[in-house]
């Protein structure tokens, strides 16, 4: 219970920054799906392959999972066990927390909750948001979560690439503006003109990523864009189901709890009638 109290702690600070600083894009609608095992067992398989290696899983176990997603404990062993885990395990990461802090500044944070407390849209528009930024220790950066201090790691499947010039141009006009707010010597007129370039540069954001010409492609991947959009999609919907495992179970219950009650409510009616019957 301590340990995970204290990962809700540790993420809810970072999302408050997020929240705090507007929209942020791309922003696209996740749109998972929970009760398509394929999908969930497709994001499993990329969270082995590409997350686990840094970011741990500790409240979720091995077992539960193969139950939710439809997998033989077989299956499971010789496809998502890392090392020398059991089946009733939990979800650990490969990397030593200590050799972690040394080359990314931090211990990754554990990602069991990280849907629930981010969201599924922000996740999934983060996975497909990194872009080439030389200026950056990895040599990326993430226009969801800027100055990101990881690598992207699914590079391979997604390829490079780097901001489109429309998003510079935009980004340059809500930075000029930004700098006229900022100086104390502005004019009411001046602050006023960037209040209003701020807005514009705020709609043709929304227009561009709603486009999708936020970024151009310079080095390709194993993926086709929309390939690796879907594979995203996959991933988020088993972070999603991790951070929340028992909600598939719960809406399958909560429908026939509303039948019951709908009944329930028939039986009441009637009987209410039959108790006022003399009255009225």
């Amino acid at each position: 219970m301590k340990k995970l109290i204290k990962a809700i702690l540790l993420l809810v600070p970072v999302a408050a920054f997020a929240a705090g600083g507007g929209a942020t894009y791309p922003n696209e609608h996740a749109n998972i799906d929970y009760s398509d095992k394929g999908s969930l067992q497709n994001g499993a398989k990329l969270y082995i392959n590409y997350c686990a290696g840094c970011h741990s899983m500790e409240y979720v176990r091995y077992s539960r999972i193969a139950k939710d997603l439809g997998l033989t404990e077989e299956q499971t062993m010789n496809n998502l066990v890392m090392g020398d885990a059991k089946f009733g395990d939990t979800l650990k990461k490969s990397m030593n927390g200590t050799l972690a802090k040394k080359w990314f500044g931090v211990d990754p944070l554990d990602l069991t909750l990280v849907a629930r407390v981010r969201g599924n849209d922000w996740v999934f528009n983060y996975l497909n948001a990194f872009y080439a930024d030389p200026a950056r220790p990895f040599g990326v950066n993430n226009t969801v979560f800027p100055d990101v201090g990881m690598p992207h790691i699914l590079a391979d499947l997604q390829g490079l690439q780097a901001k489109s010039d429309e998003l510079i141009s935009i980004e340059e006009q809500i930075s000029s503006a930004k700098d006229v707010l900022s100086d104390k010597n502005s004019s009411a007129e001046a602050r006023a003109k960037a209040n209003d370039a701020i807005h514009d540069a705020e709609v043709a954001m929304k227009e561009l990523a709603a486009n999708g010409g936020m970024f151009v492609q310079v080095q390709e991947g194993l993926m086709k864009p929309d390939e690796y959009k879907e594979n995203m999609r996959d991933l988020t919907a088993f972070l999603a189901y991790t951070s929340n495992p028992v909600k598939m179970e719960s809406k399958s219950i909560g429908i026939w709890a509303i039948i019951f009650l709908l009944i329930l409510l028939v039986f009441a009616y009637f009987l209410k009638k039959e108790f006022w019957k003399d009255i009225h």
